[in-house]
């Protein structure tokens, strides 16, 4: 059912992508939140396709690792973000207000998803792979405090503090699930993850550049981000039937 789900919910982003470069406004954000919701339905079914018979979950399927359901709160926190940021543009007086809410929500979603990939890959206990996520995230933040302008050309402003934080979760679960993908071998299920990670840390780079950035709010960055970011959530919500 996942596969069927995954393919209904790549045409239903590209209608989105469609809409949103040529006509934007109604349209393309109910096409949009549509997307949205098929990634989280991709994601439901990849838990349950993974299990021969739901039954056996309620009473207990050795093979079940409930921390999958983590990524699905990741999804549903991802929806929650867009439709947040989305708003900002339609009450204008709660721009600020939305765009707070909306790096939340998917702040809470990086934690989701840590926290779902120190449990189900059990790789959290060795010590190395938290102290290479640190120094990442370390890297991250400095470049946020100090090089916003000479070497991200943006201007975060008020969002600084948020964007330091949510930046800094961002790349700590990126390096962290990239490396529980070494740890076992580039399995398909680890793999799928880290790179849906990648996918959402470059989405998110070029995001900041239309948010914050001059001359960056254009249609083929637009266009990247969106690709990249549903990329991102689809390959996330299919990987966790091979986890």
């Amino acid at each position: 059912m996942h596969i069927q789900l995954l393919v209904v919910g790549i045409v239903a982003t590209i209608v989105f992508l469609i809409l949103r470069i040529k006509k934007g406004g109604l349209p393309a954000a109910v096409a949009k939140t549509c997307a949205s919701v098929l990634f989280i339905l991709t994601g439901l079914a990849s838990a349950m396709d993974a299990m021969p018979y739901f039954k056996k979950v309620v009473i207990g399927y050795a093979n079940f690792n409930p921390w999958v359901l983590l990524y699905i709160a990741g999804l549903v926190c991802a929806l929650l973000g867009d439709l947040f940021l989305d708003l900002k543009y339609v009450y204008l007086e709660d721009s600020d207000t939305h765009t707070y809410l909306g790096m939340v929500f998917f702040l809470a979603t990086q934690i989701f998803y840590f926290i779902g990939a120190f449990n189900v890959f059990r790789w959290g206990s060795n010590l190395t792979y938290i102290y290479i996520a640190i120094a990442v995230t370390a890297i991250f933040e400095l470049v946020i405090l100090f090089g916003e302008r000479k070497l991200l050309k943006v201007k975060f402003g008020k969002f600084k503090a948020i964007s330091a934080v949510y930046s800094g979760a961002l790349a700590f679960t990126t390096t962290f699930t990239i490396c529980c993908a070494f740890a076992t071998g580039f399995s398909t299920g680890a793999l799928m993850m880290a790179a849906g990670q990648v996918f959402f840390l470059i989405s998110d780079l070029i995001l900041s550049g239309t948010y914050f950035g001059v001359g960056k709010n254009t249609k083929k960055h637009v266009l990247w981000n969106h690709i990249l970011y549903y990329l991102a959530q689809f390959l996330i919500a299919t990987a966790i039937y091979y986890i």
